[in-house]
């Protein structure tokens, strides 16, 4: 696994125009997968024993202009490109994509707005002040388990402050093109598969509007309709003398939902897995007209032991079953969240600049931009630093996701943990981090010559180092 970590590394050396900047990328990678603690950026210090004037290096890093949150991930996708990880479904990629919104109170951190929080089981208040981030991640499988892999996040809200344009590009327009972005770097089409507040027009025009090579409809779109959705039929054909003016285009209105209660339409029945349970489900798949897209669709009508669930999908060819596989696995992007927040601590930042004005730390509607700064270049800088901050913790939870998969094994045997039941054959996050902590921990305590070890080496507290050397020996 430590070969496997020295090749990841030097691979990415393509992302950093300078030296210095790649040698600290390394030490705050490494210091991601050991922290114990989530506390910003002293954790790193804390992590790898770092002398305490590495700290306002570590800030510069951040900042530094030596590399972007762009270069970082198309190498990183290249990376995963060479590997082979993509889960793929008829030749194409299956990216997950979805919204995740975390508190920051802050006064001069710089993207802060009110969010309101949709979720029923979430702890947090229904109005708060935070970041509201848009990300994209890639389907992969380790024998009978899925993950799904971080490729780019970006913050989605707040950003009027930055923006040129008059005229704002909605949210979920922007994950589209991240996700366009995504393909052309790849060189792939992909299913994008996303949750019922992605289904609205723009989301699908944009899809249709995107471009790969000469390919037509590079990504199409999968997603769950409102229950409220309605669709219309072909306008039919009339025979004889057309009347006057414009012929119409739309036919007979259907609402959708009603449909699993009607005899109208003949539903069909197969055996499918529904969230790892093997099941007989009903369905019907309809291609209709949608109004705010004014073209067809595909409706696929699902009824399981779960409930009654509407998709919708750009490809009108697109298999009933394998459209409600691929929705299933839906659910891993919450995971993904889920150890970003928990296990990793990435939205644990707490950047700020100087420049901004303090914003009041009450929720109110964001109707008017209330922050001003002195020095725009500086107060972008440090929302490039909040950015680039969680994408590095996205490659640190794709890689050790490479390495369960890859090593399931050798990363059992290397944690060192107890497990009282294994659910899998492959190893989760957490336990490819303490198997790759403990193999981290075990090289700087001996004597074997390493560069990543003598680059961690040459920036720690000698007293420091030396303490848990011999409280570990």
């Amino acid at each position: 696994m430590f070969k496997e970590l020295n090749q990841f590394l030097l691979f990415m050396r393509k992302a950093f125009s300078r030296e210095a900047t790649y040698h600290w990328f390394i030490v705050v990678f490494i210091a991601f997968i050991v922290r114990t603690d989530t506390l910003g950026v002293t954790s790193i210090i804390r992590a790898l024993a770092l002398m305490p004037s590495t700290y306002e290096l570590i800030l510069n890093f951040f900042h530094s202009g030596a590399w972007s949150v762009t270069s970082l991930t198309t190498i990183w996708w290249q990376w995963l490109m060479t590997k082979k990880l993509a889960y793929t479904i008829d030749d194409r990629l299956v990216l997950l994509a979805d919204h995740t919104k975390t508190p920051k109170d802050g006064r001069k951190i710089p993207a802060v707005s009110t969010l309101h929080q949709d979720s029923e089981t979430a702890s947090k208040p229904s109005f708060f002040r935070g970041h509201h981030w848009g990300c994209i991640t890639m389907l992969m499988q380790g024998q009978n388990k899925f993950f799904a892999t971080g490729l780019i996040a970006q913050i989605h809200e707040g950003l009027s402050l930055f923006e040129t344009s008059d005229k704002a590009v909605p949210k979920t327009v922007k994950t589209v093109q991240m996700a366009e972005t995504v393909i052309n770097s790849m060189g792939m089409p992909c299913y994008l598969v996303l949750d019922a507040y992605f289904a609205v027009g723009s989301v699908f025009l944009a899809a249709a509007a995107s471009t790969l090579n000469d390919m037509t409809n590079p990504i199409h779109i999968i997603t769950r309709a409102k229950k409220n959705v309605t669709a219309y039929k072909q306008s039919p054909k009339i025979k004889g003398k057309k009347p006057r003016g414009r012929a119409r285009f739309y036919g007979e209105k259907i609402a959708l939902m009603p449909l699993f209660d009607s005899t109208t339409y003949t539903f069909k029945t197969a055996t499918a897995k529904v969230y790892d349970k093997v099941e007989t489900v009903r369905y019907l798949s309809l291609n209709l007209l949608w109004k705010p897209v004014k073209g067809v669709l595909r409706f696929i009508l699902i009824e399981n032991s779960r409930g009654r669930i509407i998709l919708v999908t750009s490809d009108l060819t697109l298999d009933p079953m394998k459209a409600m596989q691929l929705y299933c696995h839906r659910t891993k992007i919450e995971t993904l969240f889920d150890t970003l927040k928990n296990t990793f601590g990435a939205m644990g930042y707490h950047f700020w600049s100087k420049y901004l004005s303090p914003a009041s730390r009450t929720p109110k509607k964001n109707t008017t931009q209330d922050q001003v700064t002195d020095n725009l270049v500086q107060t972008r800088k440090t929302l490039d630093a909040i950015e680039k901050f969680l994408n590095i913790h996205l490659l640190v939870l794709g890689f050790l996701q490479y390495l369960a998969v890859k090593f399931p094994e050798e990363v059992k045997q290397k944690s060192l943990c107890w497990l009282r039941t294994e659910s899998s054959k492959t190893p989760s996050e957490f336990v490819a981090k303490l198997a790759v902590t403990n193999l981290i921990k075990a090289n700087l305590r001996g004597l074997r010559k390493n560069w990543i070890v003598a680059l961690i080496r040459s920036r720690q507290n000698p007293i420091i180092s030396e303490q848990r050397q011999k409280m570990t020996a």
